[in-house]
């Protein structure tokens, strides 16, 4: 394993991201701080240094800690590092976040940087007052900021600043862990402090292709066997409620998760460790539900190749359908836990009624135009839901109505009313209405079919 990890850094990163970490080093060592990389930056890159591909990391998201050692840290030396940066990048947003000592510097479609994340931290210790609360943190130094994280593979740091910069710090032996391709949990309790550590592990599992180290493993199963992340009596309706500061932090997870290109690995491995629970007590991976996945997909892509834009993230999509397995009176209230946008609570909530009325009266349908009239209220994405959890039969009619008859449109407009001769009127709204039905059913399939459409339903002199 190489030792020159300063040289590793300014070799694989780009050439402006280097000198941003240079003058953040020099900065802090003006100040009389020291300055880390820490966490994910550390582990890609003793990845890619262990790999025989050429040595590049295109990161989006760096962390550094500042860490005070022999003089006591300020609190808010992360946030004035970040401030001191910001004034030299006047382009980068930055956000700062004095409760946890930390601060970020954000590029969004930047010529330079792109998408890049900075956040700078004050070393801290943290203490959670109860489980999946958020952490009480307070100053304290580099060491005891590794040992609160989650993962050895993610509790390393690579000093910036002398005398010892390009230090590795291991205190965990996440080299090890690296190398055995193991994600193992720092402290028997990381679990039940944080659940959402759970969804972090299979995200990080699914895209580096490592394994849950056994006794990580086995702490995770009774972090969900406990059921510490739900709190108060089972409701009613037989839902329950999410604790408050899980919320966010669970649905972040989610999104990272569902987004990602492994998803569906990581959906897997939550599905085996029967970690679904976390969202709902009830809530697991079944055969139906990855068909469901599955037809979602197909949707997408057909959107994707017929121009047309996907009516919701694909992320918040997948979510949907994985919360639409869930009991009818569950599905808004967890939703809503999880702090979702109200479009997708309100699909969620009609999704049962919808499913319905659609099934009852899509097969009294004989014609395009009446399926074309039962539809046309309905959201188009809570259609894509309904069709997904539809038989085939059904979800070939919807399937057909968005792919198809939804987008057909009357061979005349306004315009040609009134060259027509018919004198503008609220009238008008029914007659192409009436037009687009005959166009959708094959009785209308040119304008001079539509001229003689009119002329026999909408005669001149009534008009």
């Amino acid at each position: 394993m190489p030792t020159d990890f300063l040289y590793l850094f300014r070799c694989s990163l780009k050439p402006e991201l280097w000198q941003l970490l240079e003058l953040a080093a020099e900065a802090a060592a003006e100040r009389g701080w020291q300055l880390f990389v820490v966490g994910g930056a550390v582990r890609d890159l003793l990845r890619a240094a262990r790999s025989t591909m050429p040595l590049s990391l295109p990161l989006d998201d760096v962390d550094l800690v500042v860490d005070g050692e022999a003089q006591a840290v300020r609190v808010g030396a992360g946030v004035e590092l970040a401030q001191l940066l910001q004034a030299r990048y006047p382009q980068a947003r930055l956000e700062v976040h004095g409760k946890f000592q930390t601060a970020a510097l954000l590029w969004e479609q930047d010529p330079v940087f792109r998408s890049l994340w900075v956040d700078i931290a004050t070393a801290r210790t943290e203490v959670y007052p109860y489980p999946a609360a958020n952490p009480e943190v307070s100053p304290s130094s580099i060491y005891a900021d590794l040992y609160r994280r989650d993962f050895t593979v993610n509790a390393m740091a690579i000093r910036l600043t002398p005398p010892h910069a390009g230090e590795l710090l291991d205190l965990m032996g996440g080299v090890q862990d690296l190398e055995a391709k193991y994600l193992r949990v720092l402290h028997p309790n990381s679990f039940i402090d944080d659940p959402t550590r759970i969804y972090r592990g299979v995200r990080f599992a699914a895209r580096l292709g490592f394994q849950f180290e056994p006794q990580t493993e086995a702490y995770i199963r009774e972090a969900i066997a406990s059921g510490i992340y739900w709190q108060g009596d089972l409701q009613p309706d037989g839902s329950r409620i999410v604790a408050p500061a899980l919320q966010t932090r669970l649905r972040a997870e989610l999104m990272y998760l569902l987004r990602s290109p492994e998803w569906k690995v990581g959906l897997a491995l939550l599905a085996n460790l029967d970690a679904l629970r976390c969202i709902h007590p009830t809530l697991t991976a079944t055969p139906t539900l990855w068909r469901q996945l599955r037809h979602l997909d197909h949707y997408y892509h057909w959107f994707q190749r017929n121009a047309v834009d996907f009516p919701s993230s694909l992320w918040l999509a997948r979510l949907e359908v994985i919360l639409a397995q869930l009991a009818a009176g569950d599905r808004a209230p967890v939703a809503e836990t999880l702090q979702l946008p109200l479009d997708s609570i309100t699909r969620l909530h009609q999704l049962a009624a919808a499913e319905a009325n659609i099934s009852v009266v899509l097969l009294t349908c004989q014609h395009p135009s009446q399926i074309m009239g039962a539809l046309c209220s309905y959201d188009r994405l809570l259609l894509g839901l309904v069709a997904i959890r539809s038989n085939r039969c059904l979800r070939r009619l919807i399937s057909r109505y968005l792919g198809h008859w939804s987008a057909i449109k009357p061979l005349l407009d306004g315009n040609d009313l009134k060259a027509l001769g018919y004198r503008p009127s609220p009238q008008f709204k029914q007659m192409l209405d009436k037009l687009t039905a005959a166009t959708a059913d094959g009785q209308v399939l040119t304008r001079a079919d539509a001229e003689q459409f009119l002329c026999r339903n909408f005669p001149l002199s009534k008009y």
